[in-house]
């Protein structure tokens, strides 16, 4: 069967891929990675403006 993701409607899109992702989404990692995005953010910030 093929689908053509232009024709789906972005909702179901949207519904459709977090079904899909969602049982190998490791709650604990996702959790731990966006606590540490606003740290990571400034550590590149800070190369940039090194380089």
């Amino acid at each position: 069967m093929q689908w053509e993701v232009e024709a789906l409607d972005r909702d179901l899109l949207h519904d459709l891929l977090m079904a899909t992702v969602e049982p190998y989404v490791d709650r604990d990692v996702l959790a731990e990675g966006l606590a540490d995005d606003p740290r990571q953010r400034g550590r590149l910030r800070a190369f940039l403006n090194r380089w």
